[in-house]
């Protein structure tokens, strides 16, 4: 969490007290006072602050971006990337039979799950890769820079690493495996537009998931 909100208040506070310093006939020990307890209050609004514009665009539960941050910062980056002529790939992803594992195990599990998730999705990302919550159990990746070949395989790493979250840590009795529905579009070979990007990852994922439902 950034610290821009306290760091402008404080500075505005302790300017504030040194103009007004500057200004009065003398610095008496009340003047000190009021400038400790100033700066001190402007800190703690400067955090609340900070608080609210970090969860404006965060999820709460797995710390990574949520669906307002998708809205207001997606397109700049996708257009950034098409002005370099970068290769953009989404990959739009959920968990299969999140709902039963929330009713046999609870939901703490299920909130184990979803962290544990993001958690390994960060781990194989890289910092220009975005991360996004786009509700629910359904994720949401924007991949700069990679081909279809390395969406591809980032893909695969990602299933391969869904094999190491199981329920030894939380519920001892029996392992739980997690399988993701994973679907991809990529610029420009599908289409030139980031909504129509996104709209066809999320159809594809859908087609990966009906098609386990019906084998």
């Amino acid at each position: 969490m950034k610290y821009q909100g306290r760091l402008v208040l404080l500075f505005m506070s302790l300017l504030t007290s040194f103009i007004f310093g500057v200004l009065s006939d003398g610095l008496t020990p009340l003047f000190f006072m009021f400038a400790i307890v100033h700066a001190i209050v402007s800190w703690l609004f400067g955090s609340w602050y900070d608080k609210s514009s970090y969860f404006s665009y965060h999820d709460p539960l797995t710390g990574v971006y949520n669906r307002r941050f998708a809205y207001t910062v997606l397109e700049k980056k996708f257009h950034r990337a098409e002005k370099l002529k970068q290769s953009v790939g989404i990959i739009a992803f959920d968990i299969d039979e999140f709902k039963a594992i929330n009713d046999s195990y609870g939901h703490g599990y299920g909130d184990y799950v979803l962290k544990e998730i993001t958690r390994i999705v960060k781990r194989i990302t890289r910092k220009e890769d975005i991360l996004i919550r786009w509700g629910g159990d359904e994720f949401l990746l924007l991949l700069i820079g990679r081909d279809k070949a390395a969406t591809e395989k980032f893909i695969n790493d990602l299933n391969d690493s869904m094999k190491k979250i199981c329920s030894r840590q939380y519920v001892k009795e029996e392992n739980i495996y997690i399988t993701l529905s994973v679907g991809y579009s990529l610029f420009p070979e599908d289409t030139k537009n980031l909504y129509q990007l996104i709209t066809i990852a999320d159809e594809r994922m859908y087609e990966v998931k009906h098609g386990k439902k019906s084998s």
